[in-house]
């Protein structure tokens, strides 16, 4: 089993805070002597990943990104955000094994050997027949699933940031009063089917055809654990928008911005003079180069009254909208 993480809270009683192992039920506080149980949803311990990011920082990564992708700079410089909400997202972690047996049908290959007509031996590799068995497996289980939908967010699953960053017990009304707290809508039931899955989909290995395995948890440690994401939101016309940016690190997860504008001036008076020019040398060659100029319009986005007008017109094009994360 992997070592468990250490976690921190702050003692009911005499408010000091103590550490003590993950997935321990059970905790003494050194200082006033006080015995706790540590539990969350139906007994399930809950914790909170503390943010790092404060909401300055949230937007200034959130420009940083937007200029980097390719924003529209005017709407990046005067960037106004018209509101913010710290989010602490569920996210359920699993660990433990997933035990029991696999049986497995694989390909197999081996190495034949001929001879050419000189007499030179050539080795080469061809499938063999298959083979099929069935071994008991101890499948290591580290699984991380949100517990809402998260999907606005772009943040799909924590496992390793829980595993490096230190996990706080959970006080409802400390942490509602930084942000919003979201509460868990699956279940752990359906939490165990997903990593019972993701172990079967591990097993096997390398080759195999067919394979079926009948695994069950042992020495399960379930927990709840609130991530801090930052959403932050901003208009543009009648647009708008939303950014998600990550409470602990400052990435950009999601959002979108409105894409840079790109001035077209160059583009019909290039398309004028040449055609102009190919008319003064012959009109048979002018009338060639409109048809190839029309044709080829019409290759790359259809030829209409409206597209004509917008490629001799159009001095101003919008390049569509950035979509980050």
């Amino acid at each position: 089993m992997g070592e468990r993480q250490t976690v921190t809270i702050s003692c009911p009683q005499c408010a000091s805070p103590f550490s003590f192992s993950e997935g321990n039920r059970n905790a003494l506080c050194p200082s006033c002597g006080t015995f706790l149980a540590v539990s969350g949803e139906a007994g399930i311990p809950r914790f909170v990943i503390d943010e790092r990011i404060d909401r300055t920082q949230a937007r200034a990564a959130a420009r940083k990104a937007a200029a980097a992708a390719g924003g529209d700079p005017k709407v990046v410089e005067l960037l106004r955000f018209e509101g913010d909400e710290l989010c602490f997202l569920p996210f359920w972690r699993l660990r433990g094994h997933a035990a029991g047996w696999l049986w497995t049908e694989r390909e197999t290959r081996v190495q034949q050997e001929e001879y050419d007509e000189n007499g030179m031996r050539t080795v080469r590799e061809v499938r063999g027949p298959v083979e099929s068995g069935t071994e008991t497996v101890m499948i290591a289980v580290d699984y991380s699933s949100p517990a809402c939908d998260t999907s606005r967010f772009g943040l799909r699953g924590i496992a390793v940031a829980s595993a490096v960053l230190q996990l706080a017990g959970m006080d409802f009304a400390e942490v509602s009063r930084r942000g919003t707290v979201f509460d868990p809508v699956t279940t752990p039931d359906q939490v165990r089917r997903e990593a019972l899955a993701q172990a079967r989909s591990r097993g096997g290995g390398k080759g195999v055809l067919r394979s079926a395995a009948r695994l069950a948890l042992c020495g399960e440690r379930l927990a709840l654990i609130s991530y801090p994401v930052w959403s932050l939101t901003f208009s543009r016309g009648e647009r708008l928008y939303h950014v998600a940016v990550d409470g602990v690190n400052g990435r950009v997860l999601a959002g979108r911005f409105p894409a840079a504008v790109r001035i077209a001036v160059l583009r019909p008076l290039a398309t004028v003079t040449l055609l102009i020019y190919a008319f003064t040398l012959h009109p048979l060659v002018g009338f060639v180069a409109v048809g190839a100029f029309l044709a080829w319009l019409a290759a790359n986005g259809g030829l209409s009254i409206e597209r004509l007008a917008i490629w001799f017109f159009g001095m101003i094009e919008r390049r569509g909208e950035v979509e980050l994360g």
